[in-house]
């Protein structure tokens, strides 16, 4: 079956909906409920909290109930929790619609990336996974010039409103895509003791948890980070959600260029070829937001970290299918997104929390450093993924 009806229109479409956010959310919570840079932070990382809390469990509903529901389960949480941010009275309600919304997102991507990875061939996956990542990417672009210019000329509230409409959209084509595949069959070894077969899946990958998931950590970090600084660098220079959505935008157009090289080259060369310098980069663009002073030099650090996040296209996921069991792979990779949103969901509090205490120039250039680590820990602890897993496959 196409992945276009299955994978990639639904995933641009939700895409889309989750960028309408990025130039508003931060100013939303400062303008709406006087918020410091730490609520910003955890009004920001809200989203990567809730996934990380539902990763695992997001793992086991496709082992027990099969894709297709979950990936429904996770498009409607995603509408309610739109709306429910839009009404919200109050910081805390804001933050628990986030949260919910993060839990949304595990549900969807876990069971998009268990479909991947039994449907596409090792030999192929880079390409897929990056074309997949870079279809989010050129969605992303759209999304923050819509939800920029919504609030500023009709309120701050509408984005939200619209991520509702085009999750509803996004779970209209999955339906149909549903019933081309025929549905759900539920896996018949759903049913085992969940506890001992996380901790089984624990034990077994202890190694690539340990090492290749402190990379995913990394990078999980460095992107949270990206949502939280630039935004807000650009409400500090006293820019409009308009002009900050422009500068978003064309982040994630440089961004989303970058992936059919990616993909190239994460099959050819191997994936450390693009996980390196995304990491490094990204670091140099986010630390030379300190030196803006305009919206032309916020768009050159913009533009440079979205370089070096389109490096990392599909690269998180392209390792975690490498490294996941051949058979039954949902449970492994409910631990594996879990591991790798932990940098996710401590990105945006972590560096608020600096900001408030020191300076926001300080957690631009802690981010920096965090990325250069990561870069270091790629050369000398992973192994590299693509001749192992064709190894596997010959046996």
């Amino acid at each position: 079956m196409s992945l276009i009806p299955t994978v990639y229109a639904p995933a641009f479409l939700l895409s889309v909906g989750q960028g309408v956010l990025i130039p508003v959310l931060p100013v939303f919570a400062k303008d709406e409920f006087l918020a410091t840079e730490l609520l910003i932070g955890l009004a920001v990382g809200a989203k990567h909290l809730g996934t990380l809390a539902f990763d695992v469990p997001a793992g086991i509903l496709v082992s027990r109930f099969g894709m297709w529901r979950t990936m429904l389960l996770g498009i409607l949480l995603f509408a309610i929790a739109a709306i429910a941010a839009a009404s919200s009275p109050n910081f805390t309600l804001l933050f628990i619609s986030r949260f919910a919304a993060g839990a949304s997102f595990a549900f969807w991507m876990i069971s998009r990336h268990a479909f991947i990875a039994g449907a596409v061939p090792t030999r192929h996956r880079g390409k897929a996974l990056s074309l997949y990542g870079g279809m989010s990417r050129i969605a992303a672009i759209i999304g923050p010039i819509i939800g920029g210019v919504l609030a500023e000329y009709v309120n701050i509230r509408a984005p939200f409103y619209v991520q509702a409409v085009i999750a509803l959209l996004t779970g209209v084509l999955v339906l149909y895509a549903m019933r081309r595949s025929g549905g759900d069959t539920v896996d018949p070894q759903g049913h085992r003791n969940v506890v001992a077969s996380i901790g089984t899946t624990l034990m077994a990958h202890r190694h690539d948890f340990m090492t290749a998931g402190l990379v995913a950590v990394i990078l999980q970090f460095i992107r949270a980070a990206r949502e939280f600084l630039i935004p807000v660098w650009g409400d500090e220079m006293g820019l409009g959600t308009d002009q900050i959505g422009y500068v978003a935008s064309v982040s994630y157009a440089v961004d989303s260029t970058m992936f059919p090289i990616v993909g190239w080259t994460m099959d050819r060369f191997g994936r450390k070829y693009v996980g390196v310098p995304a990491l490094i980069i990204m670091g140099l663009g986010l630390s030379l937001l300190p030196f803006a002073d305009g919206m032309t030099m916020l768009m050159v650090a913009g533009v440079l970290a979205g370089l070096g996040n389109g490096l990392s296209s599909g690269f998180v996921l392209t390792l975690g299918s490498d490294l996941a069991p051949l058979k039954d792979p949902g449970e492994f990779l409910g631990v594996w997104r879990f591991i790798s949103d932990v940098g996710g969901a401590a990105g945006p509090p972590l560096i608020g929390g600096i900001a408030q205490v020191m300076a926001l120039a300080s957690a631009t250039w802690f981010t920096g450093g965090v990325a250069g680590l990561g870069a270091i820990a790629l050369v000398t602890l992973v192994k590299e993924t693509v001749a192992r897993r064709r190894l596997l496959l010959r046996r």
